[in-house]
């Protein structure tokens, strides 16, 4: 059988091939922030939002037409992509590295890695509507167009709300302005709002997005959206942790800052630790809800439940 790595690594692939049909065309008089926008996505990357979409799709809706998930797989990196770009920026985290290689405003100028993340962020939005297209295309009649639009119009509410300011933005201020905050005084309850929406929101809105598409019922919907939440959790928590035991080579950017910078991280008020035995216990709780789900016995299935636990191990 073959090992969830490699699986992982074939997807990513697959994944990197279809999103390249949706990048801009690196041409005209505003060229050079395309360049810079496609630089950002090229970067690298687990390719994990995506991954999560499809394969819930393929759980929940096995011989569907995967086309109609095409165009949002595409967004939501594009979105997460935006996001790398004005975290790396001078007056965000200030990081010249990512991913092993020059972070966008390093490599292009502090203003066009402003613009190549608003680029990023608008196009993905211009992508997630392209979804429009493939079912006036799809030969379908007239009630199974407009049941198919709803859940497309459904699926942008999603994408459009966990990006925003109740979700990532959100966390992203809260983490921004918890910085301001002499040692000791971020509680956990701060913490875990940054990570629920910073970071979780955006994982919540992949799966959740998977399983409106595949025609998920409400009920469905919502398990899905907590599975992701911990999934989202857990990832926050384990990137706090490499932060302290992660290597630069094998992470891609500078590690260390958040002590030498003071900030209050999950690590820094339970201990690395106990930080550790809840990433497992958090993952372990998202694999047995998800064991609950209708399809999980199928390949996309077990797929996701050996994804969600090899995010626990992760070294990067």
């Amino acid at each position: 059988m073959t090992d969830i790595k490699e699986q992982i690594s074939q997807k990513a692939q697959m994944i990197d091939a279809m999103i390249d049909t949706y990048l801009p065309a690196e041409e005209g008089p505003a060229a050079s922030v395309m360049k810079a926008m496609n630089y950002s996505i090229h970067a690298g990357g687990k390719r994990l939002r995506p991954m999560l979409m499809l394969e819930t799709y393929r759980m929940l809706a096995p011989g569907g037409d995967e086309r109609i998930v095409h165009p949002f797989m595409a967004a939501i990196e594009m979105i997460h992509t935006y996001s790398l770009c004005h975290d790396d920026l001078p007056a965000m985290d200030n990081d010249d590295m990512r991913r092993g290689q020059k972070s966008t405003h390093a490599m292009f100028g502090e203003a066009m890695g402003i613009l190549a993340g608003d680029g990023l962020l608008n196009y993905a939005f211009e992508t997630a509507f392209r979804t429009f297209d493939i079912i006036s295309d799809s030969g379908a009649d007239c009630a199974g167009e407009l049941e198919m639009s709803s859940k497309v119009a459904k699926a942008l509410r999603i994408l459009a709300g966990k990006a925003g300011i109740y979700g990532m933005i959100g966390g992203q201020v809260v983490d921004i302005e918890s910085e301001k905050n002499p040692a000791g005084k971020v509680t956990m309850d701060t913490v875990r709002y940054i990570h629920e929406n910073k970071t979780a929101a955006m994982i919540e809105s992949s799966m959740m997005i998977g399983a409106i598409l595949a025609g998920a019922s409400d009920e469905e919907i919502g398990q899905i959206g907590d599975i992701a939440g911990d999934i989202g959790v857990a990832f926050q928590i384990r990137d706090d942790i490499l932060d302290v035991e992660g290597t630069g080579d094998v992470i891609g950017k500078p590690v260390g800052s958040d002590e030498r910078n003071g900030k209050a991280t999950y690590v820094s008020l339970v201990g690395i630790d106990t930080a550790k035995t809840d990433v497992i216990n958090i993952t372990d709780r998202a694999v047995r809800k998800l064991s609950g789900m209708r399809g999980s016995d199928t390949e996309s299935g077990h797929f996701l439940a050996g994804l969600i636990g090899g995010l626990a191990e992760r070294d990067r």
